[in-house]
């Protein structure tokens, strides 16, 4: 009995070893390429059996392994080697690999080419090269790195970078939905199978504050991948605007004796400074305080002998702040509540006022001449006999470009690039005041050439504010295609040029749309970037399959109730395309997500016992005979010592 038990044992240990071997995968295809061959006496030939020149097929996700069988008629001390290169990307996967016949090598999808040499130890060598084309089926893309929520704040602009991956390297459209003001740009590829777009806008307004509920769509034509998120614009106070009070001088007594202002104030959020929305302040910065400023932002002060002086004031206007704050607003860098800004102004009161001196210039010579796009630089320099401290007002051909509050230095420049785009002679004056009196410098510049058309401010010392060059590359946001419009309508044809109609009608026949079935669609795009250029500006126009009545069930790819489908009959107005991202099984998927055209493959599952081949059926019926042969060897043990006991009583 013990011998039957341990045959038993080593016949199941056997069986089981057996069940961890898999059988090699099956490989079938249709002859492709061509077969070079090349002979290095005294070598007869290398003969490659494996792979041919055909089309070998595999499952997505299937590891590409290809058996390579090779040998040589007469030698049989053969170095072997071999190189592959991948036909599609032009590039080398492996290079010089030595092995030994026959072994498995992995392959790349599309087009191979594998040349294999052989080396005998007395120097003779040969070589063959075998072209062999790799097919799988084509799978859905994948959007990935999309976060639920995306928060951007006003007065900003929106560049979310996501990823795209697609193992068949043919994204064909990606999109968003609703679009304006976000946009998705066109796939840029980090390889060949994974790529980086980006979700984008221009600069958010107040109109734009809230929330956009958005789907993010990238499709192959065949299959799409979506994914949602909503886009939350985050709104921001604004500090107050006040305009500039300026240098004042007034009187101590007689006509212009009243410094009379009212403090413009104009804010985003709160309005301007009638709205009662502002709390105003004004301090004496040099000299003793002898006036204030009322509640509505006025100053109305009449000056007497006593007050005779100069005086630096500085004026503030504090708004509301946001009446709802918006629990992430820390990320634009401000909590929402109140804001105040403030200017600064000297006053000047006179019993005789004496103007404002310009007492140097650069250039010296009022008369220039100068290249388009090239900047010319200028200087004043200033002074005041009451002890004044001017403003400086820069202008080009009578266009206020720069202003330089006084209190802050005695010189002010001014940098100017000329366009040439509308004039060669330009006038470029500077004005010094004192709130009453003036003097001023000019000079005339003859610009020649041609330029670009950038104008440029650029500001020095006195204490104002401008800009520099910013060289600007438009950005384009395109929204959705309108409803295709049948070309032989007669009443529509009236909006087409008759350049465009020819483009039309030359698409409709590459897409073999013709008569009634022609038809043409418009869109508009919008440079986000605001550069005033049309530079690599996308079609707004092109040719589409027309339909009288589109729709969700009508079989055709198109737009309508203002948007358009991501695939046929799916996405945009009508329902979600089947994807491999939607937790449901569909598009010929094997499971949810996983399988049939989606890259990830489905989680072995647990074999049933209806499930189980014949191998592992076998194991099993050997285990139960063992476990039955035990129990009885037992039993029968048992049984005998029972017998022994009882013979002893």
């Amino acid at each position: 009995m013990k011998k039957i038990v341990i045959i038993l044992f080593v016949l199941f240990a056997f069986l089981s070893i057996l069940s961890f071997f898999p059988e090699k995968p099956t490989l079938t295809g249709s002859a492709v390429g061509a077969i070079s061959l090349f002979i290095l006496t005294p070598l007869d030939y290398i003969d490659v059996d494996s792979p041919r020149n055909i089309t070998y097929n595999f499952e997505i996700g299937q590891p590409i392994w290809i058996d390579l069988n090779v040998s040589t008629s007469v030698h049989t001390d053969e170095t072997w080697s071999y190189s592959l290169f991948d036909t599609r990307h032009n590039i080398s996967v492996a290079s010089d690999i030595f092995f030994t016949p026959n072994i498995t090598i992995s392959a790349v999808r599309w087009g191979n080419q594998i040349s294999v040499r052989a080396n005998t130890s007395n120097g003779a060598s040969a070589n063959r090269t075998v072209n062999f084309f790799v097919s799988v089926p084509n799978s859905a893309p994948i959007l990935s790195g999309i976060n639920d929520s995306i928060l951007v704040c006003e007065d900003s602009q929106l560049n979310y970078s996501f990823n795209v991956n697609d193992i068949d390297e043919d994204i064909s459209s990606m999109s968003i939905l609703p679009s304006d003001p976000f946009f998705v740009s066109d796939l840029a590829m980090s390889n060949y199978t994974a790529g980086v777009a980006n979700i984008y806008s221009g600069i958010l307004t107040k109109n734009d504050v809230g929330n956009y509920s958005e789907a993010i769509s990238a499709s192959d034509g065949e299959y799409a991948d979506t994914k949602y998120t909503n886009i939350s614009v985050i709104e921001i106070n604004h500090a107050p605007s006040i305009t500039p009070v300026g240098a004042q001088t007034i009187y101590s007594s007689g006509d212009n004796s009243t410094l009379y202002k009212e403090i413009n104030v104009v804010d985003t959020e709160s309005g301007n400074q009638s709205s009662g929305n502002f709390t105003f302040s004004l301090a004496f910065l040099f000299g003793e305080r002898i006036f204030d400023i009322s509640s509505a932002g006025v100053i109305n002060f009449t000056g007497n002998s006593s007050s005779v002086g100069v005086y630096g004031l500085r004026v503030c206007a504090t708004d509301n702040g946001l009446r709802n704050v918006h629990p992430n607003i820390s990320i634009c860098g401000q909590d929402g509540l109140n804001m105040t800004s403030c200017s600064n102004f000297s006053l000047t009161i006179t019993n005789s006022n004496r103007a404002p001196v310009i007492s140097s210039y650069l250039p010296t010579n009022l008369s220039l001449s100068s290249s388009c796009s090239n900047t010319l630089s200028f200087n004043v320099s200033m002074s005041d006999a009451d002890g004044t401290s001017p403003d400086v007002y820069w202008y080009v051909d009578n266009n206020l470009k720069l202003y330089n509050a006084g209190m802050t230095s005695s010189f002010s420049n001014f940098s100017y690039t000329f366009d040439c785009t509308t004039t060669q002679g330009y006038l470029i004056r500077a004005v010094v005041s004192d709130g009453l009196e003036n003097a001023s410098v000019s000079w005339m510049v003859n610009a020649q050439g041609t330029s670009s058309g950038t104008t440029t401010v650029v500001t020095g010392g006195g204490g104002g504010g401008g800009g520099s060059s910013i060289t600007c590359s438009p950005l384009w946001g395109c929204n959705d295609w309108q409803k295709c419009i049948s070309l032989s309508d007669l009443d529509q044809i009236g909006i087409l040029f008759a350049e465009d109609r020819s483009y039309v009608e030359k698409n409709c026949s590459i897409l073999e749309l013709n008569g009634s079935s022609c038809g043409f669609q418009i869109r508009s795009c919008n440079d986000v970037n605001l550069c005033h250029s049309t530079l690599n500006k996308p079609r707004v126009l092109q040719a589409c399959y027309y339909t009288p009545f589109p729709s969700c069930s009508d079989g055709i790819k198109n737009c309508h109730d203002d948007s358009c489908e991501i695939l046929v009959d799916c996405g945009g107005p009508c329902s979600a395309c089947p994807s491999c991202s939607d937790g449901k099984q569909n598009q010929g998927e094997f499971g949810v997500d996983c399988g049939g055209p989606c890259p990830t493959q489905c989680a072995a599952e647990s074999p049933s016992i209806r499930g189980l081949d014949n191998r592992m059926i076998i194991v099993l019926s050997v285990l139960v005979i063992a476990l039955v042969a035990m129990l009885t060897v037992f039993i029968m043990r048992l049984i005998k010592l029972r017998k022994r006991f009882n013979r002893k009583r």
